[in-house]
């Protein structure tokens, strides 16, 4: 594993030095979407699959970040394909579909096939592409629509992992891919499943999700030996607002995943009620989830840290 390399730029990879001067330079981090921020649901931890319509006209969405992302992305492609873009030998159909649906929701096309034509389509919008394959179940056989239908993630453009390994998905199903997470079988499970396999071309939806880590790349395949700061306000916040479509042709689903990383000493400008929620959103995490997300050896300092801004307002 490469070591981790100190520095502020969300669009430099986690083991690179940003170039001098940066093509960055002058760039604040801000999550530019206010509907993707956290909130507190319920009066104790649970995963929850929080999901809401999409809306296609906002599939992906151009905000300052936008430029940024590609450019870091194109670059990672050209230089690390291995390590960003994998996919099994049976994803070719299903990757070309889905390409071709991103390529034709920005006006252009591609000449490209298969996982090539995934790639293309990974070159022109900052989101992440990862694409299921529909591998038919009861339906066929006339039992219930949708019924023992497997959904294994076959290809990926992924350029913004947030601690894991592409390769380490492929082939995997939802269930099996989130093992890591703890709690996440036992809360939403199968709730996941029946939501994937429900999901129609005609309705996509979208959700989001959050954590803290204490290094800014949004490119980071690993996790590092050890706490790379020493102070909660040190710490980044981690938001990534994900989209499910259902492809009408070969079935499968398009799973995108769009990263912005911030600053949690900007984050908290937003106020008490952003420094409430994400004061009790940490507080609520188990420990073994706190470990995965990367909050465990941060929390109690981020919660006397985050104490400390609401007795000062």
């Amino acid at each position: 594993m490469n070591a981790f390399v100190v520095h502020r730029d969300p669009f430099t990879p986690f083991d690179t030095a940003p170039s001098t001067p940066s093509v960055n330079d002058g760039y604040v981090a801000r999550i530019p979407h206010d509907d993707i921020l956290p909130h507190v649901v319920g009066d104790a931890f649970r995963h929850r699959v929080g999901t809401k319509p999409l809306d296609l006209s906002r599939w992906f969405v151009r905000d300052p970040d936008w430029e940024p992302t590609v450019a870091m992305k194109r670059a990672l492609i050209d230089e690390r394909r291995n390590d960003v873009v994998c996919y099994r030998d049976d994803a070719h159909d299903v990757a070309q579909e889905a390409g071709e649906l991103v390529l034709g929701w920005l006006g252009k096309t591609t000449s490209s096939t298969g996982i090539d034509a995934l790639v293309d389509a990974a070159r022109e919008v900052p989101d992440d592409l990862t694409v299921l394959r529909s591998i038919p179940g009861d339906s066929d056989t006339g039992g219930t629509p949708g019924s023992g239908e497997q959904l294994p993630f076959v290809a990926g453009a992924v350029c913004s992992p947030s601690r894991w390994k592409l390769s380490e998905k492929i082939g995997h199903d939802m269930l099996t891919v989130h093992k890591p997470v703890s709690l996440y079988a036992e809360h939403i499970g199968a709730a996941v499943d029946s939501t994937l396999t429900r999901l129609t071309p005609d309705k996509p939806i979208w959700r989001s999700n959050w954590t803290l880590e204490d290094h800014p790349a949004l490119y980071q395949p690993y996790s590092p030996n050890g706490p790379l700061v020493e102070h909660p306000s040190e710490l980044w916040i981690r938001i990534e607002r994900e989209t499910l479509r259902r492809l009408p042709r070969t079935r499968g689903i398009l799973f995108t995943i769009r990263g912005f990383q911030e600053p949690l000493t900007t984050y908290v400008q937003r106020g008490p009620d952003a420094i409430r929620t994400l004061r009790e959103l940490v507080s609520r995490l188990p420990d073994a989830l706190a470990r995965y997300k990367s909050v465990y050896d941060y929390r109690s300092a981020t919660i006397n840290w985050l104490d400390s801004l609401l007795a000062a307002r």
